[in-house]
């Protein structure tokens, strides 16, 4: 009996493993959060950067985000929004033009979350984001980042860019 629960145990856990190969989905869209059943995200130092080319953007003048690396490390998938304060929806739209990512439309947006496509390791992904033309506020670039199944890293943040 033991034998038969650990089998189904191993099938759901590598069920869960390749399940978003292509990408985060859209129910993650709120709390940006990978579903891996009882692993919790990583503590301490995090391994990654999150950073974006200016400070200040507007509709005409997108920014550049950049996700990366540091030192050895590297990340198989990751979720990626400009949040406005407390709000839990992504603001703007991003473009996802010469990564190995993709755009995802999240509620409330189209393009307003950038993803992976395969599950492929990787050091760094680049994309551009313009804020919407009626906005005008600050908003922070948010990323969650898997390296593996049981090890992710939540609440990444880039400086504030201040939409103007």
């Amino acid at each position: 009996m033991l034998n038969t629960y650990l089998v189904i145990a191993s099938a759901l856990v590598a069920a869960q493993v390749t399940a978003f190969p292509g990408g985060a989905p859209r129910s993650a869209c709120a709390s940006m959060a990978p579903i891996h059943m009882l692993f919790g995200a990583q503590s301490g130092d995090v391994p990654f950067t999150l950073s974006v080319s200016s400070g200040e953007s507007n509709s005409a003048s997108p920014v550049t985000v950049t996700l990366q690396a540091t030192g050895d490390a590297d990340f198989r998938g990751y979720m990626i929004q400009a949040r406005s304060g407390t709000e839990t929806t992504g603001v703007g739209s991003f473009s996802a033009e010469g990564s190995q990512g993709k755009t995802m439309d999240c509620p409330g947006g189209t393009a307003n979350a950038v993803t992976h496509s395969s599950r492929v390791r990787r050091k760094n992904e680049t994309f551009l984001w313009t804020p919407p033309a009626d906005f005008q506020g600050q908003v922070t670039m948010k990323a969650t980042v898997v390296v593996g199944f049981r090890t992710f890293y939540t609440e990444l943040h880039s400086t504030p860019v201040t939409v103007v």
